[in-house]
């Protein structure tokens, strides 16, 4: 069935009621995700927790999950992986310097794995020759752990705190239908405003078949996010989770002040379950390095900032621009602008048949299909040029304006490494070349979300520091940094 809206001008009052519909979605969608967060625990007690009764106590992926904000962090593989170790289901060891997984254990007779440590066991076996692996080879192996893998290891971590009556699911119907229905309400009242659209030439109608697809833009995103609260596996606590989580992170500060800063894996049982429980709530940091069963999660991470530890979500932004100088990128936009214009005017003319002529006057039968498309690539040229005046305000403010922030550098990551898998073709060839570059993420404590900054190698810092960094508000570009101390503690006596 031909839809008009792609030869027409779409109809108005249908466009209107799904961009009514689709911005209702999102405002429940985002009010739902809020009013559902997990509030930052209120620690206390120093001894580790004692079991519920008529339970045991909680493993390690659990605890990750009630002190990660309610969602199993990917450490929880590495504490899975540890605990087995303590109890007999593998076995570490090194050889030449390296750790050495034997995957062949001997558990306690009775002692059974829980769907999610049975997950992980298998994960650990399939990358084992004869039932020997190494740490760099289960380094080698993080790609194996997609999506669907983590989904399956979340769901079965979050059934286990909900069968301890830890947590519930954190979206329930009542999350989850409105969004859905005002999605699908949308969906159809776009589809019936391209189908009944008016004939009306392009040049006369192009904002509102832009608005007609950037509203199918917003009802797709609306419908996905939607899709993934369905299937995904987030928690929010119940009472008892809330006093186990507040337990556990009154022991976590006591684990923080004991553990040495080179505590190694291999160690006696006792110790190693100890690793497992600190390494999930970011405490003993090292074993996640020292045996890399997943990886280090680059979008969440723990902070001592402020005094209190808690959790950041940190964001990579990625635009033209972001992370350059501001005089180099208000240069930049200043000409882009320019030339942009120039062409979008140009083009405008040809559709207009006031250029060209004679280019036109020769194809007497395509007049009408070029200037259509002379008026769409004068559409497109909307793109560069609202780049380009962001680029100039952002050039001329960033110029002038510094942000200072003293704290924590949580994360720093090399754009290849956290951007989206479809940028980072794009990214790679300037990646691979001699300029170096790196996020710096820096929470100071005051943010639950915390926007990486792009340095270069002059304004570089290493992750773990505490340090002083200078950067442009808009731009993400890092003037300085200073290292003012680290952020881990000093050795325990």
């Amino acid at each position: 069935m031909q839809l008009a809206g792609i030869f027409d001008r779409p109809s108005t009052n249908t466009v209107a009621i799904a961009i009514a519909c689709t911005a209702i979605g999102w405002a429940l969608h985002w009010w739902f995700e809020y009013s559902t967060r997990s509030e930052r625990a209120d620690p206390h007690g120093e001894q580790r927790p004692e079991p519920v009764e008529g339970q045991t106590i909680e493993p390690p992926a659990v605890v990750g999950l009630i002190t990660n904000e309610f969602t199993a962090p990917q450490s929880a593989v590495t504490a899975t992986s540890l605990d087995l170790a303590a109890r007999g289901w593998i076995r570490l060891t090194s050889t030449d310097g390296e750790l050495v997984v034997v995957t062949r254990g001997n558990p306690a007779g009775g002692d059974s794995l829980l769907p999610f440590e049975q997950q992980v066991l298998n994960h650990l076996a399939s990358r084992a020759f004869n039932d020997v692996s190494s740490a760099s080879t289960l380094a080698l192996s993080h790609h194996r752990l997609n999506r669907r893998w983590w989904l399956r290891f979340q769901r079965s971590v979050g059934d286990e705190a909900q069968a301890r009556g830890l947590s519930t699911a954190r979206y329930t119907p009542l999350e989850l239908a409105p969004p859905a229905a005002l999605a699908a309400i949308a969906l159809l009242a776009w589809w019936f405003a391209g189908r009944n659209g008016d004939e009306i030439a392009l040049s006369e109608s192009w904002q509102s078949r832009t608005v007609w697809v950037l509203t199918l833009g917003a009802i797709a995103g609306l419908g996905w996010v939607t899709a993934l609260r369905f299937m995904g596996a987030a928690q929010r606590p119940t009472d008892l989770g809330r006093d186990r989580q507040n337990a556990w992170m009154g022991f976590r500060q006591r684990l923080r002040e004991r553990i040495p800063s080179d505590a190694s894996v291999l160690a006696p049982p006792p110790q190693q379950q100890a690793l497992s429980q600190a390494c999930v709530m970011g405490v003993a940091t090292q074993v996640l390095a020292e045996f890399p069963a997943a990886p280090e999660h680059p979008r969440l991470a723990w902070s001592e900032a402020g005094g209190v530890p808690h959790l950041v979500r940190i964001r990579y932004p990625f635009r033209p621009g972001y992370g350059q100088h501001p005089m180099k990128v208000g240069a930049v936009g200043l000409v882009v602008f320019f030339a942009a214009r120039w062409l979008q005017g140009y083009l405008e003319r040809i559709g207009d048949g006031e250029a060209l002529t004679s280019l036109l006057d020769r194809v007497p039968g395509q007049v009408e299909l070029i200037q259509d498309i002379a008026d769409i690539l004068a559409l497109i040229c909307w793109l560069p040029i609202v780049w380009a005046a962001w680029a100039v305000i952002a050039g001329v403010v960033d110029s002038i304006a510094t942000r200072v922030r003293i704290g924590s550098v949580v994360r720093a990551r090399r754009p290849a490494d956290v951007l989206p898998p479809l940028l980072v073709n794009v990214v790679k060839p300037f990646a691979e070349r001699d300029r170096f570059s790196t996020y710096l993420a820096v929470d100071d404590g005051n943010r639950r979300t915390v926007w990486a900054w792009l340095a270069n190698e002059r304004g570089a810092a290493p992750q773990g520091a505490q340090a002083r960094v200078r950067a442009t508000p808009l731009l993400g570009y890092v003037r300085s940094s200073e290292p003012v101390g680290t952020g881990t503690r000093p050795d325990a006596e």
